[in-house]
């Protein structure tokens, strides 16, 4: 049927029973999510409509942060074995580089790694030249083919003993040919970077699950770890700009991109974390400051529509949109509040719709 004639049909049962409503309720009709108003009806002059348009805008909001150090950035130096530390090469702030020594440890564990690397070395020296005894013997005709086996088999065992025990040196930042009977352990260093923490006791008998002894950190660049709320996970993407301000010091605005938006959204706080990576050459962020973060979206074309023409309805938001002369339709949308006059659009509503922008509260159901 014809929406004019639904249209009239919805007019006169409106009119039956406009004895007892108001004036601004004459010529008004609701079925349903739709309402008719009627040409004649007063409230038409309390309406304003707008036609929605796709305009550039920076989707800006706050929320906290916490300093962190960049993942593979930090590095707790611990001991690998039960020992006693006999030395430290470093003190707090001294900028250290990879395989730089860190302390010295005296180790009995240390000792049976040391010792076994050498006996698989002589034990694998000695099956090679069982090896080529046999095989020099097999080849002037005078050897014996399952012996020359045999000395093939033991070799290849004893050359992967030897691999396994070179190997173990090597994990401790060990060259193994420069390595003796009897030394201590010198616990390197991982990273380059500044020693920001040191709890080192020389003749401290230590464990191998004990805290770490020493921290190296590389903090001229860090995360500030943002926690964004799901209504605002569409207003951000990576190398979008952010600022950052510190209780430490408030006046001070530091720079920083999003690098990283999580795909894992909390469930308990339905928010995600965001690491944002700064400059922090001039070390004004210290990892475990708490941060505020001004989130600065790039500016993407989107659909901003007056505060006044979103209405709720239980938990949703709605706006009307006009389907003809005199019809509104009720249109569920997702929206973000910009200011006390402008909200953002981000589901609901195309380019080209048009909506009740003032006076949409008259024409909802008593």
């Amino acid at each position: 049927m014809d929406k004019r004639i639904i249209f009239s049909l919805c007019l006169l049962l409106a009119s039956c029973k406009q004895g007892g409503q108001a004036d601004e309720n004459i010529g008004i009709h609701h079925s349903e999510d739709t309402v008719y108003v009627a040409d004649h009806a007063a409230v038409n002059s309390k309406l304003t409509l707008y036609t929605v348009t796709r305009q550039n805008y920076s989707a800006e909001f706050n929320t906290t942060g916490v300093v962190k150090a960049i993942a593979g950035q930090m590095a707790g130096i611990a001991p690998p074995f039960d020992g006693r530390i006999t030395r430290s090469f470093v003190k707090l702030g001294q900028r250290v580089r990879v395989g730089d020594p860190v302390f010295e440890l005296h180790s009995a564990e240390f000792f049976e790694v040391v010792k076994s690397y050498y006996q698989t070395l002589q034990t694998k020296k000695m099956k090679g030249s069982e090896l080529q005894r046999r095989r020099d013997l097999v080849k002037n005709g005078v050897g014996i083919a399952k012996e020359l086996e045999e000395a093939e088999t033991d070799y290849e065992m004893a050359f992967r003993d030897y691999e396994s025990a070179e190997a173990n040196l090597r994990m401790l930042n060990i060259n193994p040919t420069e390595t003796a009977m009897g030394q201590a352990l010198k616990v390197t260093s991982p990273l380059s970077g500044e020693v920001v923490q040191t709890n080192m006791v020389i003749g401290q008998y230590v464990k191998s699950d004990a805290d770490p002894l020493a921290i190296v950190a590389e903090l001229s660049s860090v995360w500030v770890a943002a926690q964004v709320k799901e209504r605002n996970i569409n207003c951000i993407s990576t190398e979008d700009k952010v600022e950052i301000r510190t209780d430490a010091d408030p006046g001070h605005t530091i720079v920083g991109r999003v690098s990283h938006i999580s795909e894992l959204l909390d469930e308990e706080t339905r928010s995600i974390q965001v690491l944002i990576t700064c400059d922090n050459r001039e070390r004004r962020l210290k990892p475990g400051m708490f941060a505020s973060v001004h989130f600065i979206h790039m500016p993407v074309a989107s659909i901003l529509i007056p505060s006044n023409a979103l209405l709720q309805k239980d938990e949703s938001s709605y706006v009307l949109l006009q389907e003809g002369k005199g019809i509104y339709v009720r249109r569920e949308v997702k929206a973000l509040a910009v200011d006390a006059h402008e909200s953002l659009v981000v589901e609901g509503l195309e380019a080209g719709d048009v909506i009740v922008a003032e006076g949409g509260i008259y024409l909802m159901p008593n």
